[in-house]
């Protein structure tokens, strides 16, 4: 494990006093290489609830233009989603990956924001995205998490039934912290 890593997880630890949590989480080799590249970029985090969105530090963001959206309470998102009788988290999925630029997929929440980001992703290319999937709570979301890790696509999973919306702040806090704390060494 790199210090980078190792530093993560440790600030994970303390947000959640849960000294077990960091042995549950995966991050695929491009993981945190992709959200340094987002930050760099001015790209988008992408959450699943207002809640996530409202929870992550934006201070640690930076000053690239890097940016927070959810979508999930956009009248367009609730009007499409009763009209193709389909979750609200599904269709703001799609408006997420509209966006240009690298994104970060936020889901603290909504399963069905995991399971429609694997089947997009086996009808078109994915390459800007990274998933952070830490939801809880359904009987499906266990398998979901399992199948995002064999997907191809870059992802930071909270195995088994651990996770929920304090649990994705604090990973996404702890890895800008980690980021920011690395810019601030290299200036």
């Amino acid at each position: 494990m790199t210090q980078e890593l190792s530093s993560i997880f440790a600030d994970i630890e303390h947000e959640t006093n849960d000294a077990t949590l960091a042995q549950s989480i995966y991050f695929s080799p491009t993981a945190l290489t992709h959200i340094k590249r987002l930050i760099e970029m001015g790209g988008t985090i992408i959450t699943d609830t207002t809640l996530v969105a409202n929870g992550i530090d934006v201070n640690l963001m930076g000053n690239k233009g890097a940016k927070i959206a959810c979508f999930i309470d956009e009248p367009q998102v609730i009007s499409l989603a009763e009209q193709r009788r389909i979750t609200r988290a599904e269709i703001a999925v799609d408006y997420g990956l509209a966006i240009n630029g690298p994104k970060l997929m936020v889901v603290g929440s909504a399963p069905a924001a995991i399971n429609r980001m694997i089947r997009r992703r086996q009808h078109e290319p994915m390459s800007d995205v990274c998933v952070l999937a830490a939801s809880t709570g359904f009987a499906s979301v266990v398998q979901l998490k399992e199948r995002l890790i064999d997907s191809d696509l870059t992802s930071i999973v909270v195995r088994g039934k651990k996770g929920g919306i304090p649990v994705t702040i604090a990973i996404v806090n702890a890895i800008l912290r980690e980021i920011a704390k690395s810019n601030g060494k290299a200036k």
